[in-house]
């Protein structure tokens, strides 16, 4: 009996609609169908001011759920765009980057014309950035892995939506410095290059040239010496100071040339010193001659210059050189070499001319 009457007295109390309007759904919550009562409200403006109310005050969760309801029951209405653009914040302020990240791409994809479709990519770039500095990947709170592949796929995405945009030389270069931390030295470069190439007049412009030497540089000193690497690294360096003598990174481009050249130096010394010892003369001066054309004050262009001199008459022949009137020496034997404190080993690696 008690039932019946509790029964009778719930349908009192409903409307002539004989079902509830309540409805649940996933990441939403329960929302009021009819009146709007919830997360739901009446139109997408109403939406909208729901989910801002939400975000003013802090609460994450209520307002990307309201954002959440405006983008799926409105997605082609004025204020999508906007929602959508909330849905990633509230996102990012909780500090799911990697979502928050996909939400900015749907909003650049679906909404590319929306006023928010530079902040999103500002957004993107800060995040981004944030990776680059060494934000590691989690799950479920809890930080694993590597974080720089991330930052490389997100600048990536950036220049694919805006390959000419504002930011698009901004994500190069943080491109070519991610690059650069995972040691893939020839992306690293040709993020830099595509500067140069693509956005000439880049406020980055300058910096790039100085970080397309230094990647040469770095990769040149990867292993024991890289002779082309640091070629393409000295001539990049030139460049820079050349185009921008007043550079903030003038001093640093000179000191990474010194080092360089002193690095050549002892390279083509080192060779030109294996060639001689296997008695391979021709290469031996040509390696020699090389020594004092790069660093002829040098401790090892001094040696070479004697070197040369006694080599000459071997190999003047064969060079087509002309001839000095030198009489004929035997094998160098007792040219000058370098302290043995100091000499450096001949590589073992090196092919003849």
């Amino acid at each position: 009996m008690r039932r019946l009457l509790f029964a009778l007295l719930l349908l009192g109390l409903l409307p002539v609609r004989l079902y509830a309007p309540l409805v649940w759904r996933p990441g939403e919550g329960w929302t009021d169908e009819s009146t709007g009562a919830g997360l739901s409200a009446s139109s997408s403006r109403d939406q909208l001011a729901l989910g801002k109310k939400f975000l003013e005050a802090k609460d994450y969760d209520n307002a990307l759920r309201a954002f959440m309801v405006l983008v799926r029951r409105w997605p082609y209405s004025f204020f999508a765009p906007e929602a959508q653009f909330r849905i990633a914040e509230c996102l990012e302020k909780r500090g799911d980057f990697l979502k928050a990240n996909k939400a900015y791409d749907k909003m650049i994809q679906k909404y590319p014309a929306s006023s928010f479709f530079e902040q999103a990519l500002e957004r993107k770039l800060a995040i981004g950035n944030l990776y680059l500095a060494g934000e590691p990947q989690r799950l479920l709170g809890v930080p694993f892995g590597p974080s720089m592949k991330i930052a490389v796929d997100i600048y990536e995405s950036i220049i694919r939506a805006a390959p000419y945009g504002r930011l698009a030389p901004v994500a190069e270069f943080q491109l070519g410095l991610a690059r650069t931390n995972e040691k893939k030295y020839s992306e690293a470069i040709a993020a830099f290059s595509r500067i140069l190439d693509k956005y000439p007049n880049s406020e980055l412009a300058d910096d790039a040239q100085y970080q397309l030497g230094y990647t040469w540089f770095v990769s040149a000193l990867a292993t024991a010496y890289d002779q082309s690497s640091g070629e393409k690294a000295m001539e990049a360096f030139e460049d820079y100071i050349v185009r921008y003598p007043l550079g903030d990174k003038v001093a640093a481009a000179r000191e990474h040339l010194a080092l360089l050249k002193k690095r050549a130096t002892l390279g083509s010394f080192n060779i030109a010193a294996f060639y001689e010892k296997t008695k391979n003369y021709k290469a031996a001066f040509i390696y020699y001659s090389d020594v004092i054309r790069q660093n002829p004050d040098s401790e090892q262009g001094k040696i070479a210059e004697q070197k040369v001199k006694l080599l000459r008459p071997m190999v003047e022949k064969d060079l087509g050189l002309p001839s000095a009137g030198t009489t004929s020496v035997n094998a160098p034997t007792t040219i000058p070499t370098l302290p043995a404190a100091t000499t450096p080993q001949a590589s073992t690696g090196a092919n003849g001319p």
